[in-house]
């Protein structure tokens, strides 16, 4: 499922430390920031490029998933980064199934054990930093959709987590081997998914927003067509691993951070910025991105409205 499938382990410069360093000083304040992958755990200094945001950004809010692959060295970074920058840090853990469900969609034999085992060692974590917080996230396709019902059990009975997602597989995944669900099954799943999640009860306002999100997904997937204006586009900057800058994670990159001495600004305000974006105005896209179209929901004040007085199930 991840969208860098195609090009894993190709060799490529990552950007330093000394780079983003170079970048970050120049972009202004960044209250919120998520680090993402492939799996962002891998890289080392991850403390200190985390550490770079707080000082020269002011981030406050960092959230970084991960595969649960490596729990000793996960806990050692989390602590890492609260223990360098005041903030909220929310790790959150891919889980597809239980037991044999996630291992097999993962094709990696014991990860749901190191699932288990991330959330024991961070949830120790938990009771010393008041800025971490546990989110599992869960990816909805024909492989696992028998069994949704069966992971949002586990969690709500075995696990204390923030929150317990549930978005349908997009983007660029590899379509010989996984496909998401029928439309019809997308739907009743999440209606399940709506009436039985426990840590979705605990804040109705968020459930009133992921459950119109849902709705317009579904939509969107039927009539393959932008149905809420993007507005995110105009302040959600995606940096790629080796400089490239995308104003959506899901389009053509516009221009490089090396190839523009490090100046984001210059990127972000070109020809070939503001062009994509006015497509992205003008419709010419789509996607089911929850961080986009979530933010896209509060900043729309008719499905803002439709979303707090919908009758979603």
């Amino acid at each position: 499922m991840c969208f860098n499938w195609q090009i894993l382990n190709q060799e490529g410069r990552e950007l330093s430390l000394e780079e983003i360093e170079r970048f970050t000083k120049n972009i202004g304040d960044l209250p919120s920031l998520t680090l993402g992958g492939g799996e962002p755990f891998l890289r080392l200094d991850l403390p200190e490029i985390c550490e770079i945001f707080f000082k020269n950004c002011g981030t406050k809010k960092i959230s970084i998933p991960t595969n649960c692959l490596m729990p000793d060295l996960i806990v050692k970074q989390a602590q890492k980064i609260l223990d360098k920058c005041d903030l909220k840090l929310k790790v959150v853990l891919s889980l597809d199934g239980v037991g044999e469900v996630h291992d097999r969609i993962r094709g990696v034999p014991g990860n749901f054990d190191k699932f288990l085992e991330t959330h024991k060692k961070l949830n120790y974590l938990v009771q010393k930093y008041a800025g971490l917080q546990i989110n599992v996230n869960t990816t909805i396709s024909d492989k696992n959709e028998s069994g949704i019902l069966e992971t949002i059990d586990f969690i709500d009975q075995h696990y204390e987590v923030g929150y317990h997602t549930f978005e349908v597989i997009r983007g660029s995944y590899n379509q010989g081997n996984i496909q998401p669900p029928s439309l019809e099954k997308y739907q009743e799943l999440i209606n399940k998914v709506l009436l039985k999640s426990k840590t979705l009860d605990r804040n109705k306002y968020h459930k009133l927003i992921y459950a119109y999100y849902h709705k317009l997904t579904i939509e969107t997937l039927r009539r393959k067509k932008q149905l809420i204006p993007c507005r995110v586009s105009s302040f959600f900057p995606v940096v790629g691993a080796q400089g490239d800058i995308y104003n959506c994670e899901l389009l053509p990159s516009v221009g490089n951070l090396r190839d523009n001495n490090y100046d984001f600004k210059k990127i972000w305000h070109s020809a070939a910025s503001r062009k994509q974006r006015q497509d992205i105005v003008d419709k010419k896209c789509y996607c089911t991105h929850y961080c986009y179209q979530a933010q896209n929901i509060l900043m729309s004040p008719w499905h803002f409205l439709k979303a707090l007085f919908q009758d979603f199930v």
